[in-house]
């Protein structure tokens, strides 16, 4: 099944292939489970500690529940998180803080 967030994790894989490890901001794990029409479809892991996205269910300090569409606006600065939140489309699972220091991250992509 091909998603519109499999073209921003894409993005999001060469842009950690950029990041010096000595000057990275973020250092949590994430989950990022994908979903549609309310099911999960992938689960992600961004390990930012150890500067590595792959597809996988690991544990993590933080996860977020995006629905596919949402997770593109959202890369494509077509929707702030927040109306994600409020949508019902994002949903956080963990310290929201932690997502909060993400987000603007994904949107930059």
């Amino acid at each position: 099944m091909s998603l519109k967030s499999d073209a921003v994790i894409e993005r999001i894989r060469a842009r950690l292939g950029k990041v010096d490890p000595a000057k990275r901001e973020l250092t949590n794990i994430y989950k990022c489970r994908i979903t549609v029409g309310g099911k999960v479809v992938k689960t992600w892991i961004m390990d930012l500690k150890n500067v590595n996205l792959y597809e996988g269910d690991d544990s993590a300090e933080c996860t977020l529940v995006c629905d596919d569409q949402a997770f593109a606006d959202m890369a494509d600065k077509k929707m702030e998180p927040k109306q994600a939140l409020e949508k019902g489309q994002l949903s956080v699972d963990g310290e929201m803080e932690l997502a909060m220091k993400l987000l603007p991250y994904i949107a930059s992509i």
